[in-house]
């Protein structure tokens, strides 16, 4: 997740000196643009800046997550049957847990990666609908469908944890 965030970082700074005056800065949900700025470090960076900060976020919260499993404010699914493991037990649970989340925060990444790419096939003329409704469409679907896959993988090794205590 952060390779593929910070490698994300140094594309988009590779590309800024040959960027075009002006860039698209949002798109409808048809991936048309529908707004343009002139070309300035929040407009073309915003993006990266906000993948680099959602990183940052989905970690701390995992790293605290793992380090924290019984605290109030985490929402776990079967929080009680993990809690109520030994810690021995306890660690391959909350590894799927760290799993599912740096599954979402990675598809998100992609997905912010094809909006630039999108953005920059736009801002160049080469037409760029297809890579936004790609990333559009990873947005909305990706994240969702982790969490279910990441939610059955926690709830299976719960099961497996308490058979083999």
């Amino acid at each position: 997740m952060w390779a593929l965030a910070l490698g994300f970082g140094a594309w988009s700074v590779w590309l800024w000196p040959d960027l075009p005056a002006r860039i698209p800065t949002h798109f409808d949900l048809s991936g048309t643009p529908d707004a343009w700025s002139d070309r300035s470090v929040w407009s073309w960076f915003g993006l990266p800046l906000i993948t680099l900060g959602t990183v940052l976020f989905l970690d701390v919260v995992t790293r605290w997550s793992l380090r924290n499993p019984e605290a109030p404010a985490l929402n776990l699914p079967n929080k009680a049957a993990i809690l109520a493991l030994p810690a021995k037990r306890r660690a391959p649970v909350l590894a799927r847990v760290a799993w599912t989340m740096y599954a979402i925060g990675t598809v998100c990444v992609v997905a912010f990666i094809l909006i630039q790419f999108g953005t920059l096939a736009e801002a160049q003329g080469a037409g760029g609908q297809g890579w936004i409704l790609a990333g559009i469409l990873v947005t909305l679907i990706a994240p969702l469908a982790m969490l279910v896959v990441g939610l059955v993988r926690i709830d299976a090794e719960v099961k497996r944890q308490r058979e083999a205590s």
